[in-house]
């Protein structure tokens, strides 16, 4: 038995002798975080915290705002209202409302601590100072904050709530193409160790999954996975978190369902306090598409694309809502087939620099026989990566370049170059594994390189290669049905009756796979 699989029953063992059904103390979870703050604002302190843990940042707003009119003097309060205009996984920070909260609480930094009851308080207090004023930019501002709370760790290594947020500043310091595992794995034996102690603390589990999100650890987040959601049922992304894991595994009837919960809640919270569309509803609704096509029920992935496409026809000028919608239709594009007789928007629009929207509209057009149109889809992708070059966003640069090298691929193949298009396909399949991470959720780009690679080899009647290479893409995006169905049938090409009969019956053993993700196309 393997070290992780050790690892993972031992999890399984703590998790489930806990008997974590759901959070006895409340549907955000149970924490304790004791403070100077007036007894009558506590409830409201602690929904603030426990929100934090699952990243409702609205809910959070409202439940320290609820805290302060209780107790004005309340000084965490105020360091929990700045805490959700930070959001550390995606480098977002609102800090002229961050300011704003601070200030209310006293115009000045020194003026703040003198408010701060004890000496953790203090320190609480320090912390957001950093997370939001110390020198640099955001990236330097988190690895601050970070070793700040790695301090406070060190001085309070029992209290949980440091504990927890310390493991998140870790990752919060993860960019996209960063090399390592050292912090995520710090932050999972810390997350680990505060779970081990209190089973229903929303943070401990959710920060788990963060951690084990890639296809070499997922597994080790399976226990957590499967418990979450129960923690903390009021949290829409409490809800749809164990889709992370259950992606990486292939399990995805469980993304659907996770999803189908995760979205009715994030609709819930919009109508309930009148937020915005487009945020975690889009981000639900987005998994569940894609799951719905990685099974082939592609019914049911047109039914969300047309609620993304009402969501966007009630919100026109939202940005968010704009290109969340053409990514779910782009995916749907790709995963179904359907090439569409689009056109290739102007520039400036939204639709004209959405790569990953341009990349399908030049992949349409190509397999449409529309050379010119693909032509011109493979300049404006030109033209966005050299955009994003000079803004200084080499990851997303990167990304376009793939998309180029993919579309230069699929219209040689369409134009009988097969060795072009072998050689295009190549050449993206080494820059995606080269430069990108492994995906944590939907693939970008939405075609995978090293599965169009494969895909390439089999059209280009090489099945041998093309079974190598689906391999390879099955390491990559463990368990995606289209690279499993690919590999069946280049397995067939090569008289490899064995692998393909296996490759076939995986697919019909996953619970809810539809006949058209089970035959070889």
């Amino acid at each position: 038995m393997t070290a992780r699989r050790t690892l993972f029953y031992f999890l399984v063992a703590i998790f489930m002798q806990s008997g974590i059904a759901a959070a006895q103390d409340g549907a955000l979870g149970n924490i304790s975080f004791p403070n100077s703050g007036a007894k009558a604002a506590q409830a409201d302190f602690l929904d603030g915290v426990k929100a934090l843990h699952s990243f409702q940042f609205d809910e959070a707003r409202f439940a320290f705002e609820r805290a302060q009119k209780v107790d004005p003097s309340f000084a965490l309060a105020y360091w929990g209202q700045a805490m959700s205009d930070n959001h550390p996984l995606w480098a977002q920070q609102d800090m002229d409302a961050a300011s704003a909260a601070l200030q209310r609480l006293a115009p000045t930094y020194a003026g703040r601590l003198a408010k701060a009851g004890t000496e953790k308080e203090k320190a609480f207090l320090t912390a957001i100072e950093t997370l939001y004023f110390s020198p640099g930019d955001k990236l330097q501002r988190d690895f601050a904050y970070s070793e700040h709370m790695a301090r406070m760790h060190e001085r309070w290594p029992d209290d949980d709530e440091i504990s927890i947020f310390y493991a998140l500043s870790l990752l919060g310091t993860v960019r996209p193409g960063d090399q390592g595992y050292r912090r995520q794995a710090l932050a999972a034996s810390i997350s680990q160790s505060v779970f081990a102690k209190n089973e229903q603390h929303p943070g401990a589990a959710h920060f788990i999954i963060h951690s084990f999100d890639d296809p070499d650890h997922a597994i080790l987040a399976l226990p957590a996975a499967e418990v979450y959601a129960g923690i903390a049922p009021a949290a829409a992304h409490a809800l749809h978190m164990p889709s992370h894991i259950f992606l990486q595994l292939g399990k995805w009837q469980k993304v659907v369902d996770s999803n189908i919960d995760a979205y009715n809640a994030a609709v819930e919270v919009n109508k309930k306090f009148g937020l915005a569309e487009g945020r975690e509803d889009f981000h639900t609704l987005s998994w569940r598409a894609y799951a719905y096509l990685m099974l082939g029920q592609f019914d049911d992935a047109e039914d969300d694309l047309q609620l993304a496409k009402a969501t966007l026809d009630r919100n026109p000028d939202s940005a968010m809502v704009h290109n969340g919608y053409l990514n779910i239709r782009g995916r749907h594009v790709l995963e179904s087939q359907e090439w569409g007789d689009f056109e290739l928007a102007a520039a400036d629009s939204m639709e004209g620099s959405n790569a990953n929207w341009v990349s399908v509209v030049g992949m349409s057009a190509a397999h449409r026989g529309n050379d010119g149109l693909a032509k011109e889809a493979i300049a404006r992708l030109a033209m966005l990566r050299q955009k994003a070059e000079t803004g200084g966003n080499e990851y997303a640069a990167k990304q376009i370049a793939i998309l180029e090298k993919e579309n230069m691929a699929v219209l040689s193949l369409a134009n009988g170059d097969k060795d072009n298009a072998v050689a295009y396909a190549r050449e993206a399949a080494q820059m995606e594994m080269r430069d990108m991470k492994a995906p944590s959720g939907p693939p970008v780009p939405m075609k995978p390189a090293v599965e169009l690679y494969a895909d390439i080899l089999l059209a280009a009647d090489r099945p041998v290669e093309a079974l190598a290479a689906y391999e390879r893409s099955l390491q990559w995006i463990p368990l995606r049905t289209p690279s499993i169905s690919g590999m069946a049938k280049a397995a067939a090409g090569a008289g490899d009756s064995a692998t393909a009969e296996e490759m076939l019956t995986r697919l019909k053993e996953m619970p809810g796979i539809s006949a058209a993700r089970t035959t070889i196309r």
